[in-house]
């Protein structure tokens, strides 16, 4: 089902975020500056968070070039390197727009985008709609109206302002015999612009199935891995192919994926023909990241 959905949005003017001073004892997020370098998000140290009596911490945005904050994120708590809790920052390229996940034990907590207005910014909210879309999924298989699922959202932002989103849902992360697991998958595209869902998606899946999404949205990390040799390197870039082609046969379109895989059988007789594992591990990461691009 299809959805188009104008959720309520946080104006930086009405409070929630307003410019001001470098906040003492705060630290620049690691990896949460934006690719001009001149946005950031601001945490409070580890080393003040744990001498409060407070369990919460706010967080900012901040403009790195003049020093200054351009306000504080409503509903988003995160200290410096807290234990059970999260927080990424993802970037548009163009520096203009982020979004910012805040993210409990288990799951997203909150799910926000932040849009730059000169020198402070407009919060918009929109992890509560990939929950309730998901939850929704969930319930149907159960027919219990107090199911909800622990959510792993997953972006892709654009310079078009859009943000893609696909998101996993389960209710048992830790997986107890005596707890049946039900899954559920989120596939939407917020417009930045138009302030609106202009597609929601929301249904059941199975565990094999999830477990092969999950591989197929993980931003692969080839460059920092390290294996014992290059036969262990060469065994798991194979596994993690092999998930991210089975999650591109559940999400394509069956005339599509026909397509995908003759391409795959052809590419196969590439791989093989290389002349050394090395050679044959960078074909294979690169084929990963070409059938991750097929599920967005």
């Amino acid at each position: 089902m299809i959805l188009v959905i104008a959720p309520a949005l946080n104006f930086c003017a009405l409070g929630i975020a307003a410019p001001g001073d470098w906040p003492k004892d705060y630290v620049v997020k690691e990896n949460s500056e934006s690719p001009d370098g001149h946005y950031a998000v601001l945490v409070q140290s580890m080393d003040a968070a744990t001498g409060q009596e407070e369990n919460e911490s706010g967080v900012y945005l901040a403009d790195v070039k003049s020093n200054t904050t351009m306000g504080n994120m409503d509903k988003v708590d995160y200290f410096e390197h807290q234990n059970h809790r999260g927080l990424e920052v993802f970037w548009a390229p163009d520096s203009s727009y982020c979004v910012v996940e805040n993210d409990g034990r288990y799951g997203a907590d909150t799910i926000s985008i932040l849009e730059i207005k000169d020198s402070t910014f407009v919060q918009t909210e929109i992890g509560e709609r990939i929950q309730k879309s998901l939850d929704g999924a969930m319930k149907k298989q159960v027919h219990d109206s107090e199911m909800s699922g622990y959510v792993s959202p997953f972006f892709r932002l654009g310079t078009d302002r859009k943000v893609r989103v696909r998101a996993l849902s389960e209710n048992n992360p830790k997986q107890f015999d005596n707890v049946k697991t039900y899954y559920a998958l989120f596939q939407g595209t917020y417009d930045v612009a138009a302030k609106k869902w202009t597609v929601i998606d929301a249904h059941s899946i199975t565990a094999e199935q999830s477990a092969a999404l999950d591989w197929g949205y993980q931003k692969p990390d080839f460059e920092n891995t390290t294996f014992a040799n290059e036969d262990e390197r060469a065994k798991s870039v194979d596994e993690q192919m092999n998930q991210v082609y089975q999650a591109a046969k559940f999400i394509l379109p069956p005339v599509r994926f026909a397509k995908v895989k003759q391409e795959q059988t052809e590419w196969l007789k590439k791989r093989d023909a290389a002349g050394s594992i090395g050679e044959k591990c960078k074909l294979m990461e690169a084929r990963i990241r070409a059938l991750q691009d097929l599920l967005w």
